[in-house]
Order: structure tokens, then sequence, then C-alpha cells
């Protein structure tokens, strides 16, 4: 089953827009690793045509092949990707959609730029983790926690299903928790007023990712 097809800007920050970020996160708690070929994830599934971007290369991708910092993972019109970090976190991206794993650091967080529709699924024992999600409309930090980002009923939003996130965006931040979501106008605007939402509405939003809720 596909679901539907998304087309948004890719954005991908300027290293002095990541200095900033990780300044805000923590000095020094998301420092590169040693080795930058050292995997942080891993390809647990594809439907469809993805791809992979890794040292300006595009390659093809396979199920169980390893995802390193600065890889690009991307999906096209037909494609959908659940990817793993660190063993614990899912990531489902939709079609017309792509990821780059700017840094990550098992069991400290990290930074990860999301174009498209995403879900984001950290299971709920676990230790908090500090994540932030950078998109062209803004940034969500994460705790750990199951939330959506991305295309849903013609605007980019964000909605968490289970535990709780920051919405950043012009200077304007929305703390939401489970059951409730935000609208962007448009890219540079600020998050709306937070919100409920309906069960027909998170029944699509999830659908775009070919998540079940």
């Amino acid at each position: 089953m596909s679901g539907p097809t998304h087309r948004l800007v890719t954005f991908r920050p300027s290293r002095r827009q990541l200095v900033g970020i990780l300044g805000l996160i923590g000095a020094g708690a998301l420092a590169r690793p040693a080795y930058a070929n050292v995997p942080v994830g891993k390809v647990v599934s594809l439907d469809g045509t993805v791809a992979l971007e890794r040292e300006r290369a595009t390659l093809g991708i396979s199920a169980d092949d390893p995802l390193l910092i600065d890889d690009r993972v991307m999906t096209r019109e037909d494609g959908f990707a659940l990817l793993l970090l660190d063993d614990r976190t899912q990531i489902k991206l939709g079609a017309s959609s792509d990821l780059t794993i700017d840094q990550f650091i098992v069991d400290q967080g990290g930074v990860i730029s999301v174009g498209g529709a995403m879900l984001f699924d950290r299971p709920s024992n676990l230790p908090p983790t500090n994540i932030s999600i950078l998109t062209a409309f803004g940034r969500i930090g994460v705790r750990g926690t199951r939330f959506f980002a991305g295309p849903s009923k013609g605007k980019f939003a964000v909605f968490v299903d289970h535990g709780s996130v920051s919405v950043t965006g012009a200077g304007v931040q929305r703390l939401l928790a489970a059951g409730e979501g935000v609208d962007f106008a448009a890219a540079g605007q600020p998050p709306g007023e937070v919100v409920k939402w309906g069960d027909a509405r998170i029944a699509a939003a999830f659908a775009s990712v070919q998540v079940a809720r």
C-alpha cells in the first residue's frame, strides 16, 4: 500500500547554523566521533525507490546496510524507508523525503536534518536523549517520544503521539504533549497555536509514512 506523495524543500543547515544548534543542545555533548565511518544506525526495510548519498556519491541502498555520519537517505515518489539509530530509535520516511545524519552519539543525542514526512519512534522506557530534528520550517527538540512531522492538510505540521517535543521557528517555541500538534503557515513563519488533533487527521498523517496507528 502506498501513501500520498508530497514534495517539500530539503533543509541542509550551514556550518554556522549547525554550530549554533549544537551550542543550544550542550557544549561538547555532540562532538563528532573519532571515526566518521563508525556506523550509528542501519536500514531496516525499504519499499519502492530509495537512494543513499555518501561523500557526494549517490549509491544504491539495501536492508541491513549501515548508516554513517553525514549519510543522506532519499526516498523517491514511490519510496519509503524504515531506519534504525542506536538499535532503538526508529525513523520511518515517507515518499519524496530525505534524512541526513548530521551528528549522532549513542545514548547522548544528535542532530538530524529532514525534508518531507517522517515518523520518529523511540521506546518510552528508554532514558531521554537529546536529539534535534532540523526542517525547513523550524527545529524539533526531542527527549524520547513518538511523533510525526510532515505535510498535513496542506501545511507542514508536527504531531505528538506519545511523550512530548518542543517546536521552534522564527523565535517562537511551542511545547507539545501527547495528542497535540502545530502547523506552520510557511517556511520562516512561527509555529501556530497548539491544538488537539482528531482521529481522522492522525490516521492520514500516519498513512503518509505507511504506518497504521
